[in-house]
């Protein structure tokens, strides 16, 4: 038996349980509404300190960054619970038998894209330092720089949500645990492989003027 391997397993297992737990008891706190966003963005900063081998005080990181930054994120994902997902419950709940075929792909498309675009703006904001209001647009722009990567976390969370369905009683321990960290891993590489291109790009002395050349050599934002 690999020894090794199977700490890992645990390891990985104990992070998604404390970050599962921590995230539902932040929700909590805040009123659900209130307290969602600035959740889910702690638990992916602690997430990133996980991946990037860091170690600090876990309760204490969480917390503090929950606490640090509820109203900024609150006002990047506040608009998105309000007009978004709370509408797309209601839809699933009350209409989704009465909707087409036509409409449940629009419908099962703009879920797909939706979860891009929180995937991609949860992750962001955790490398990238950016004024509030330009995360959302820098995330959408990512979108089409990386389509490959965004469709693995798309990916990942249809993986996630499916084991949540099937195996419900995993959803208060460890679905959002494993979503969060999995997320978090996509896209420090996707983010690391932009960094690389524009590396590549001014080490070449080829400075990006228009926007669609950022889709080829990469996106320039300042790093947290």
């Amino acid at each position: 038996m690999n020894w090794q391997k199977a700490y890992q397993a645990a390891d990985f297992v104990f992070y998604c349980l404390l970050i599962n737990v921590t995230v539902i008891i932040g929700a909590l706190v805040g009123g659900i509404i209130f307290g969602l966003a600035p959740s889910v963005q702690a638990g992916f900063h602690v997430a990133k300190k996980t991946l990037k081998q860091e170690s600090p005080p876990f309760f204490q990181t969480f917390f503090g960054y929950y606490r640090r930054n509820f109203w900024r994120s609150n006002r990047l994902g506040l608009p998105i619970i309000l007009f978004y997902l709370c509408p797309m419950v209601v839809i699933q709940q009350g209409f989704l038998a009465a909707l087409t075929q036509t409409g449940l792909i629009l419908l099962i498309v703009s879920q797909c894209v939706a979860i891009a675009v929180i995937n991609t703006l949860l992750s962001m904001y955790e490398y990238y330092v950016l004024p509030t209001k330009k995360y959302l647009g820098a995330s959408l722009r990512f979108l089409f720089f990386q389509p490959i990567g965004t469709f693995l976390g798309v990916l990942w969370f249809g993986i996630c949500s499916t084991i949540s369905f099937f195996l419900p009683g995993l959803l208060p321990f460890l679905s959002i645990g494993m979503w969060i960290i999995g997320t978090m891993g996509i896209y420090l590489k996707l983010f690391d492989e932009n960094e690389q291109k524009l590396k590549q790009q001014k080490d070449a002395g080829q400075p990006v003027e228009r926007e669609e050349e950022e889709i080829e050599h990469g996106i320039e934002m300042a790093q947290k």
